[in-house]
């Protein structure tokens, strides 16, 4: 039998990795996007090593430059129609802002446009494809979608907490609802993932203030990441659509 496929965006960061290693070790095919050809084909490299079927690591911009027709279209040339899409990527230098802390236009423009835009019309595009094999679609959202930054946690919380990012995030956990209503009929399932912030790629400072901010005490593990998108994936989850799952070691609690 074929393994299920997974087409994860933005597979080359600390959550796009921990995802794409986590569905290869449960034997699903992998396919990851990310801005650099080079780093795409270094992790399907990687997780070519762990699994017995192939892997793939595709070059994508996902910017208005590089519409996701760029993306469907190569997949369908390779035939490599996914059974689950995890829209994950985003832009790290988007969050470059300037001194004032204050997001440009075109920081707007492009947080919404990577964020929310290119995941809808992924999402469309993949599910009016024949054939089509989506059953699942998760999108990566945050804890800053359904709260506000915490400003004790940052030193420099103007330049360090940006606006657009948690905005763009709750924008996408509505589409995740929206979606969830129009896929339905399809069989297909909708849901985000807002994960709480995850180590290493933060100071030691930073961390111990994160740590006195949260419930369980610890920002998430790598190896916490991959548990949820699964879940979401599985039979067993057959019944959830709409739903957001927070997985944040109780960050939104308080």
């Amino acid at each position: 039998m074929a393994p299920r496929r997974v087409l994860i965006t933005g597979g080359t960061g600390v959550v796009g990795r921990s995802l794409a290693f986590g569905f290869a070790k449960r034997g699903w095919e992998v396919i990851v996007t990310s801005r650099r050809q080079e780093r795409a084909d270094s992790l399907a490299k990687e997780l070519n090593k762990i699994t017995t079927h192939e892997n793939y690591g595709l070059s994508w911009e996902g910017n208005i430059d590089s519409p996701p027709t760029d993306l469907t279209n190569l997949l369908h040339e390779k035939a490599l129609q996914p059974h689950c899409l995890i829209n994950n990527a985003r832009s790290q230098e988007n969050l470059e802002l300037n001194i004032d802390g204050q997001p440009t236009i075109s920081n707007w423009f492009q947080e919404f446009h990577l964020g929310v835009v290119v995941a809808y019309e992924l999402a469309m595009q993949l599910t009016a494809e024949m054939p089509c094999r989506l059953e699942n679609i998760i999108n990566i959202a945050s804890i800053y979608g359904i709260v506000a930054s915490n400003r004790n946690l940052y030193s420099d919380n103007v330049i360090q907490s940006s606006i657009h990012y948690g905005v763009c995030k709750a924008a996408l956990i509505h589409l995740t609802k929206e979606l969830s209503v129009r896929m339905a009929k399809k069989g297909i399932n909708v849901n985000a993932i807002s994960y709480g912030g995850v180590e290493g790629r933060v100071g030691k400072d930073f961390l111990e203030r994160y740590k006195n901010l949260c419930p369980q005490g610890r920002m998430l593990a790598e190896e916490d990441i991959a548990g949820p998108a699964l879940f979401l994936s599985s039979p067993e989850a057959k019944g959830i659509t709409g739903h957001n799952l927070v997985v944040d070691g109780g960050w939104s609690v308080w």
